[in-house]
């Protein structure tokens, strides 16, 4: 299904979505990011729409505004989810102008735009900020821009939008549906510049239209565009080389309106330390119906790679192969390390094809966690495009194995994101709750060899430990992120109890008590939730764990107050043999545009902590804690970061209502399906695409959706 469309009398009508607009502008390792939705009603009715689209999984949306046609901005604001969404039906009941931003996973969003006026346009502008992560070579990074949402196996959440049937429409706009534009500005000349994913345009130089462009070092700016009439089926990936993008830095942003500092700390670790004396390695291979054609081919040739540079010496391995169900190489377990053995998988995996139906990861993952060796460390090499809705289910399984592991044998789950529309919820969730690492390659890359070098030099590295970062501020609560909470159980005065009091005497032979009827009790209320003020620091992640050689290194933290920005922070930790630690990194203001972008990716990574249950609370001892108040305290910490920092989250949505009342609508010869309310002609439509939704061949239960350019 290429567009939008709704149904009114059993006819399919489009096409509401006009055009889509990214821009984005990439400075310090991060970039800023506006989506522009253009809608056009072409009813004599209003309409209602619905719109799923992409947003990277490490991303921050942290602005949304609705634009009326008159060119009136309607800010939309943050509340609890139930509440934007009551909000939001309350206004179209009402005949209002409406939308709603929601959250259905941390890579997919859906936009709702209610009652769009005949013969009108509304645009919808999002922004969000995102990280930028390594790309193969040293001095390189890759920005990733999500247009597709590939078909995903499995039983989708009960919020995920479910698809119309297939009708192929398409727009008459003489405009491009899509355009993408990136403004790069690096610290140092850009070397080399270029979209593997797409053929783009690319103009060196800076903007011509800023005020002092003459001034500015030409070699370090770019401007990249893509214009498309069509849809694309993959997303955009855009990679640029400057000398000096893996050095450490951190960079300050002061709040506009809050008295607070975000700061981000990040570099690629460059140090050299002797490998594990002795390990384990299990590749767990996708081998589902998505992964057919290229994204098996790609994983077929890491693969080869991988065996071949595994070390030598007292080394166990073990391929294990997943669709609808797992099938390992070798039934009894890993095997040492020969060139027998390496022979014999090298064999395997020559003969690998996607046929193995459905894409069941969560069971695959179980099946080598219970069956790895206990004497050794373990690392499970994940290959998938990572398709599949379990998300959650998936990252409590690894979480939980991880935790499990007795400390002479840990477990490390690192993962090569392969295909063109990727899931970043899958594939990054998975390495951030293994402790490992992720990688991600596109099907038309011809040459990911250092990508795979850096995943298994992490698979490699002995642990460092006792990480911290100092932020030059002092700390009131150790190690407080920002659910540092307190427990509130007992009424004021409860600790007075044990104090004698006097009772009025009992009378044993009560007339008005029936001994037979059940007494009518109400049942406890919870216990209430005290959030105290957020902590001096908030820091994310909130234990760093490991350090990898070649894997970039991303700290977040929140300072309160509006203290002087410290001149430098200082990170700190032990290597194995005991050695100390310590790389200084001065501090630099941020050059982003004036909007609280690192504010947003420190608040969206300390509630990602959060989500994963990273938080002090965790460290309590289970058999004391309340399950119930646990989340709930979680929730609220999720929910003041989300409404301080304007986020859209799993517990909050933005809603944007046009205070205007409309006005009468006039006599309309629409007629009205039976069981419509009589009154009003409010249709729904809804974004849908079919196009290149691979069905796995077994037991696939989930037909896709797709994204902004879908």
């Amino acid at each position: 299904m290429f567009g939008l469309y709704y149904t009114h009398q059993a006819q399919v009508i489009s096409l509401p979505l006009l055009a889509v607009r990214a821009q984005a502008s990439i400075k310090e390792l991060s970039a800023q990011v506006k989506l522009t939705q253009t809608y056009s009603n072409d009813a004599s009715f209003p309409i209602e729409a619905k719109y799923s689209f992409p947003i990277p999984a490490r991303a921050a949306v942290y602005s949304f505004v609705m634009v009326k046609q008159d060119g009136t901005r309607v800010v939309g604001s943050v509340l609890e989810k139930h509440e934007a969404r009551k909000t939001y039906t309350a206004a179209v009941e009402k005949g209002q102008q409406t939308s709603l931003v929601e959250q259905h996973s941390p890579d997919v969003f859906q936009v709702s735009v209610g009652n769009i006026p005949p013969k009108e346009q509304v645009e919808i502008e999002l922004l969000y900020a995102t990280e930028l992560s390594e790309d193969e070579e040293n001095d390189s990074v890759r920005f990733h821009l999500p247009v597709h949402i590939g078909a995903r196996y499995g039983k989708a959440p009960e919020s995920t939008p479910s698809p119309f049937p297939t009708t192929l429409l398409v727009s008459s706009s003489t405009t491009p549906f899509l355009s993408i534009t990136a403004d790069v500005e690096a610290v140092a000349a850009i070397s080399k510049i270029g979209s593997p994913s797409h053929t783009v345009s690319v103009e060196l130089g800076p903007d011509p239209t800023l005020p002092n462009f003459k001034e500015l070092p030409f070699a370090n700016y770019a401007r990249i565009s893509l214009f498309s009439n069509s849809a694309l089926d993959k997303d955009f990936v855009l990679t640029f080389k400057s000398a000096g993008l893996d050095a450490p830095r951190c960079v300050a942003e002061t709040h506009p309106t809050l008295a607070t500092t975000a700061l981000a700390l990040s570099f690629v670790p460059r140090f050299t330390l002797p490998d594990l004396a002795r390990q384990e390695f299990i590749l767990l291979v996708d081998r589902s119906g998505s992964m057919e054609g290229a994204r098996i081919s790609a994983a077929r040739k890491a693969l080869v790679v991988l065996l071949r540079a595994l070390p030598h010496q007292d080394t166990r391995l073990q391929i294990m192969s997943f669709g609808g169900n797992s099938m390992p190489l070798w039934l009894d377990g890993s095997r040492a390390y020969t060139q027998a053995t390496l022979e014999e998988a090298t064999r395997h995996v020559d003969g690998m094809q996607a046929d193995l139906g459905g894409t069941e990861i969560r069971a695959a993952l179980e099946r080598c966690f219970k069956g790895r060796a206990l004497d050794r460390p373990t690392s499970v090499l994940v290959l998938t495009d990572g398709q599949a809705y379990d998300v959650d289910g998936v990252l409590q399984a690894v979480k939980g194995a991880v935790a499990a592991a007795p400390d002479s044998a840990p477990l490390r789950v690192s993962v090569m994101g392969i295909g063109n529309s990727v899931s970043t919820a899958m594939c990054e969730g998975i390495a951030r709750v293994g402790n490992g690492t992720c990688m991600l390659v596109g099907e038309e890359e011809t040459s990911f060899t250092g990508k795979i070098a850096r995943l298994l030099k992490a698979a490699r590295a002995p642990m460092l430990t006792n990480i911290a970062v100092d932020w030059g501020r002092p700390v009131v609560e150790e190690s407080a992120p920002e659910d540092a909470f307190e427990v509130v159980g007992k009424e004021e005065g409860a600790e007075k109890a044990d104090v004698a009091e006097i009772k009025p005497p009992l009378n044993v032979f009560d007339e008005t008590v029936d001994p037979t009827q059940l007494d009518a009790t109400e049942p406890p209320p919870p216990a209430p939730v005290v959030l105290p003020p957020p902590p001096t620091v908030q820091q994310s992640p909130f234990k760093i764990r490991n350090l990898f050689p070649g894997t970039r290194v991303n700290v977040y933290a929140i300072l309160q107050g509006r203290s002087t920005i410290p001149q430098a922070v200082t990170l700190r930790g032990l290597s194995p043999d005991g050695a100390q630690i310590t790389l200084p990194v001065p501090v630099t203001t941020s050059r982003l545009p004036n909007t609280p972008a690192l504010h947003a990716l420190a608040a969206r990574k300390i509630i990602q902590d959060l989500e994963d249950g990273q938080h002090n609370e965790a460290l309590a001892d289970p058999a004391d804690a309340d399950a119930d108040l646990l989340a709930r305290t979680v929730r609220a910490s999720i929910v003041r970061l989300a409404t301080t920092y304007s986020l859209s989250s799993t517990h909050t949505s933005f809603v944007a209502v046009d205070e205007t009342l409309p006005s009468p609508p006039p006599p309309s010869s629409v007629s009205v399906p039976i069981g419509r309310r009589a009154t009003r002609a409010r249709h729904r439509y809804q974004f849908v695409n079919t196009h290149n939704a691979r069905e796995h061949r077994q037991g696939c239960g989930a037909r896709g959706t797709a994204g902004f350019a879908r």
